[in-house]
């Protein structure tokens, strides 16, 4: 994405503490970023968090889609760009580049967002609310030629139909939690490398993640994790007392 009006842009370096295996940065980490780089981006249209929760609003995530052809390394410095892509109905588009010290394109992703009541979740039309700046004019670029998909999310005794139990159970421990006082969506990506490792399969090969996010988890709740793979192609859910759905996640592997 060429540099220009409506394109924000966030400098990141990899920190020791936010690497992994072969000093590279966690993909839950990147997905972190571009949330931070998100909130700059909605901040320099009058959306940012502060104002919003003057007026008991705020953003959530419903879904992001991201393809890296490398992933940062400890010490690299690397630069964010993001831009809004449109509005659809009560949905906003935000898309992202991610590009090395060098300039070099090192990963795209997009992603869906709502408004949403502080304390009930419930959606926030915008044009409704006339204390909320206009929408801002979009960018007719998507790095991906189209919208993040929504993803199948199977009921749980769908997939207790092809496996017996969860392989991995997490929960919602202190830090887990976030300002808000549930798990962040971020932690979910790492949730889900978390459950491919245990099942031997080799993440490092990993290089695109679709997450879709459908329910929050709060303090002290159990998540259970399960897989399923088609040709090489995997899948994970996860779902918390029983059968709610929390997030639904597909990888693409190199």
């Amino acid at each position: 994405m060429d540099d220009q009006e409506g394109v924000v842009k966030i400098e990141v370096t990899g920190k020791a503490t936010e690497c992994g295996i072969g000093d590279k940065l966690f993909a839950s980490v990147l997905i972190g970023d571009l949330q931070e780089a998100a909130e700059r981006g909605s901040e320099s249209v009058g959306y940012g968090t502060d104002f919003l929760k003057e007026h008991n609003i705020c953003w959530i995530i419903l879904r992001m889609k991201l393809r890296f052809f490398e992933l940062p390394s400890w010490h690299e410095k690397f630069t964010i760009k993001t831009w809004f892509t449109g509005l659809d109905k009560i949905s906003y588009g935000r898309d992202f580049e991610i590009v090395d010290s060098e300039g070099r394109q090192i990963g795209i992703a997009t992603s869906i967002w709502i408004l949403a009541d502080w304390n009930t979740h419930r959606p926030v039309i915008a044009r409704k609310r006339p204390e909320l700046p206009e929408d801002d004019t979009p960018i007719d670029f998507k790095v991906f030629g189209e919208n993040c998909p929504k993803l199948r999310f199977p009921d749980k005794s769908e997939i207790l139909g092809k496996t017996d139990k969860p392989v991995i159970l997490k929960y919602a421990d202190f830090s887990e939690l976030d300002r808000n006082r549930h798990v962040n969506n971020s932690r979910y990506t790492a949730w889900v490398y978390d459950a491919l490792f245990k099942a031997g399969v080799d993440v490092t090969l990993i290089n695109e993640i679709t997450i879709n996010y459908n329910s929050e988890v709060k303090a002290g709740e159990k998540v259970e994790l399960y897989i399923t793979e088609d040709n090489g192609s995997y899948c994970v859910y996860g779902y918390k007392n029983d059968d709610i759905k929390v997030f639904s996640a597909c990888l693409g592997l190199r």
